[in-house]
Formats: structure tokens, sequence, C-alpha cells
């Protein structure tokens, strides 16, 4: 309500029945409001356990955050796993469909490992106080049994943790693939866009058929009719065609700013990988992604 109102000066009078009258301008607002000492206790802040700078945390969140859990009955997968450790810090996310991984060196170490299912609310206000606060800026976390504490400056979050056991992640990713295509990203990411207006609405599916030279990404609709795109590819291995969510290539696509990216893929029952191609990027980062039959 605030946000719409005029640029003006705004009072605020509060009465003795806990209701709330806003004044701006000509406008004049009464919001019911609770007992002061109904309203829940900020609990009390631990002492850090790390200091982290707040563009990592945002860059980690924008690479993870999509592949949680929409469904509220899959508690554990409605949120990201961090995982803190002596040398590297990790962020874990999936929907049982999709599974997306970042892993950056710590720049905080810290004696030993720390885990922690953070809500994905609570990744979407951190995103936006990260934001606010600038890319320099240090963010403060801590945790105690129940509540996960995140202080950027003069501002505190302090968000519930999530209970209950994380898949076990390490074995969902693949050991090895059997074939790496390379695509540039932008020209990838138009195609399956283009392609995929002629896709099923709910399965949002797309098929990518890896052949000499060249990746076709093909989409069919008996009622609006089909389309097809071909992008030149290194790759002579044997002709694969594998169906995919279009949604979850893109938002990958979307997440990470490489120039290149690599596809990984065995056949067409396999779960396929999408990664970064610049290895010299300074974090690692594994997309995996199940195959739909189409």
């Amino acid at each position: 309500y605030v946000r719409l109102l005029p640029d003006a000066e705004i009072r605020i009078k509060f009465s003795d029945t806990n209701w709330a009258t806003l004044t701006c301008g000509r406008s004049k607002t009464r919001i019911a409001g609770m007992a002061r000492d109904t309203y829940p206790e900020m609990p009390p802040m631990p002492e850090p356990v790390a200091e982290l700078p707040a563009g990592l945390i945002s860059a980690m969140i924008a690479r993870t955050v999509f592949a949680i859990a929409a469904e509220e009955s899959r508690f554990t997968l409605n949120g990201a796993l961090l995982v803190l450790r002596p040398e590297n810090l990790t962020m874990v996310s999936t929907d049982g469909h999709r599974l997306a991984l970042v892993e950056y060196a710590n720049p905080s170490p810290v004696e030993r490992e720390h885990r922690a299912l953070i809500p994905r609310k609570a990744m979407m206000e951190l995103a936006r106080l990260a934001a606010d606060a600038g890319e320099e800026a240090q963010i403060q976390f801590a945790m105690d049994d129940n509540h996960l504490f995140f202080r950027i400056g003069p501002r505190l979050l302090a968000s519930r943790k999530l209970t209950g056991n994380f898949p076990d992640y390490e074995r969902v990713l693949p050991r090895s693939h059997a074939h790496t295509v390379t695509l540039p990203r932008e020209d990838f990411r138009s195609a399956i866009e283009r392609v995929s207006q002629f896709s099923d609405e709910r399965s949002r599916a797309v098929k990518i058929r890896f052949g000499d030279g060249e990746a076709v990404i093909h989409s069919s609709l008996s009622e609006s009719g089909e389309s097809e795109e071909s992008l030149p590819v290194d790759y002579s291995g044997p002709t694969t065609e594998i169906g995919f969510n279009a949604t979850y290539l893109l938002e990958f696509l979307r997440a990470t700013q490489e120039q290149m990216v690599q596809f990984h893929f065995k056949d067409a029952q396999s779960a396929g990988e999408l990664t970064p191609s610049d290895g010299e990027s300074g974090y690692r980062y594994r997309y995996v992604v199940m195959p739909m039959r189409i």
C-alpha cells in the first residue's frame, strides 16, 4: 500500500486499540494491527561461522534457485543446501527432475564443515538484500539449531531452517559422459526459445538430435504446427535424440554468463548435463537434467 502512495510526507498515528492511521496528502487509511507483546521476538544471532561477499552469495543463488521444487509437499526440496567446507563453498538445489550445483573457493575458510537447508523465500530475500548492499559488501552467516542468520551491515535476516535430509546429490552427479558437444550459449538459448513456442504448454518438451556435425532442436504441436532449428557443432558420434523440458534448459542458459556451454550426454535414456565451457571461470557449475519420453 505504502509503495502506491504519492511522493509526499506520510504521517502515522497509533491508537491504544492497535490501529494505525496513515495520512499522506489527501489519502487517509486505517490499518488493523496487533498487540506489541504478541509479535514474535527475533532470536539472538550466535557467533558467525563465516563472512562471505554479497556478490558471491548473489551469484550462487541465481545459479541454483530456479531448480528448487515448487511443490510444498516436498519439504526438504523447498530450498537449497548450503555447504561450507574449509576449502570451498557449495550450493545445491533439486526438484527431482534436475539438479543445479555451484561451487566456489571459500573466501572465509572454516575449521569444519557446516550444512544448512535455506528456504527458497529466504534465498530470494537474501539476494535482494545483497543486491541493495552491493557486491563488495560482506554477509555474516550464523546458525543455531533452528534458525539461519545473515547480517549485512545494519540489516539482519533470520530464517527458520528446513528440516529433513537433503538427497545425496553426489550420487546423482554423473561420473562420466560418453559424448560432449560445445555450443554457443546465446545461439543455443535463442533456438530453444523459438522452437519451444510449438511445444506442449504443460510438458514444454523439445527434442535435441545430435548428428554428424550438427545439433537439431525440434518441437511439434498438432494444433499449431512444428519448428526445427540446427546449430553447427563439432560432433561425429552416433546419432542420438533426447527429449528435454525446454524451460529447464533455458533456465540454465539464462543463469550462466559464459559465451560457450558444453552439453554432456550418454544416450536417450540417461541424464544430460550442462556446464560452462570456460574452465577458467573461477567456479564449478553443473546442471543435470533428466530426459523426457516424447
